[in-house]
């Protein structure tokens, strides 16, 4: 019995396998098996690849009609050009590799959607390559982009990247680049930032129009050009006012929720606490307003807060925060654009050229 029941398993077993096999073969006997190119069309019309080549390149070196008939074949065989061929042809791919640290932060999505605004305008195309705040990643995201045989880079550097060879390499290549928000200072590239130093100078400014005078500032990376830049801001604002800059006020942070729990702790056991917190992003500021509610703290008449970029969640969050609005839809495009100038117009002014962009101060309870 037992030597029956396995051969009449193993004869089902066969037949189902070969069930399988026939429905599996049967289907991919309608399927298409590789993508149609200029050899299939030639095949087909009974003429030669390079006529083909030429109808479908637009070269003035072939006849209309036959041109016409090469373009109604080309589509109803579905045919789709090799980008990268072609691309090799004309040493051009017309793709953008833009290389950011987190697509999941709106700031840096506002950026791409920007970026790819101004591309597409010109018949460019991007790449998107995220280095997850790992300067190893963004070295390798450089290397397949290259290999992609990308027009151009666009980079916005990891809090962490501090030796900049790689990018110094592509330069000395002649690969055109763009840097923007943390931007690299060694090379004479074209850099859009935001209104860093604005930026914190208005918030600082606006905490002590409100009475505020012992601000704290939640600042980032200490050789970030950006956090330099804001802490300038905020000194400055201090100075105008009169007001002692003092250092145990200011806590610099990687962006990271721990950071801000330490600095929040730090600053409220200080024997005379901070009656006013400026971030440097929002949502730092957004984590310390939470921290403040969770200790019975009240906002803004113990402790005014505010950011920096008017994020999503700015104006969602109770109390709505006060922050500076730094458009990254408008880098994105300035950086599309300074892109642009250089493969199509090959401007060699913008080589050196560094622009801000403007941002403004939206008030809300927060403050």
């Amino acid at each position: 019995m037992i030597f029956v029941k396995n051969d009449w398993e193993h004869s089902r077993n066969r037949s189902q396998f070969l069930c399988r096999f026939k429905l599996c073969t049967k289907q991919r006997s309608g399927m298409q098996k590789h993508q149609v190119t200029i050899i299939d069309i030639a095949r087909k019309m009974g003429i030669s690849k390079s006529t083909v080549s030429r109808a479908l390149t637009n070269n003035p070196n072939i006849n209309p009609e036959t041109r016409a008939s090469v373009l109604r074949m080309a589509k109803e065989m579905d045919y789709q050009p090799n980008m990268l061929a072609l691309g090799l042809i004309k040493n051009e791919t017309r793709m953008l590799g833009v290389i950011i640290p987190d697509i999941e932060k709106p700031f840096f999505a506002s950026i791409v959607s920007g970026i790819q605004h101004a591309a597409s305008r010109m018949n460019y195309r991007i790449i998107i390559a995220q280095s997850d705040e790992s300067p190893a990643i963004e070295k390798e995201n450089i290397q397949a982009l290259m290999l992609s045989r990308v027009d151009g880079f666009l980079i916005c550097h990891t809090r962490d990247t501090r030796n900049f060879e790689h990018i110094k390499l592509l330069h000395s290549k002649g690969v055109p680049l763009v840097s923007f928000a943390r931007i690299c200072q060694e090379l004479p590239i074209p850099k859009v930032v935001e209104d860093d130093f604005n930026g914190l100078f208005t918030t600082t400014q606006h905490l002590i129009e409100r009475g505020k005078r012992r601000i704290a500032l939640l600042a980032g990376p200490r050789h970030l050009l950006a956090s330099k830049l804001r802490l300038n801001g905020y000194k400055t604002a201090l100075q105008q006012h009169g007001i002692p800059f003092n250092p145990k006020l200011v806590k610099h942070s990687k962006f990271l929720h721990e950071d801000v729990e330490k600095a929040v702790e730090y600053w409220l056991n200080l024997p005379e606490p901070p009656n006013g917190i400026c971030t440097i992003y929002d949502r730092g500021a957004i984590e310390v307003i939470e921290i403040l509610k969770r200790k019975g703290i009240r906002i803004p008449e113990d402790i005014a807060v505010t950011g920096f970029g008017n994020d999503q969640w700015a104006s969602i969050i109770d109390p709505g925060l006060t922050t500076y609005e730094q458009k990254p839809f408008e880098i994105g495009q300035l950086a599309g654009k300074y892109m642009l100038e250089l493969l199509v117009k090959k401007k060699p002014s913008l080589h050196s050229q560094l622009v801000i962009s403007k941002g403004s101060l939206i008030i809300r309870q927060s403050s």
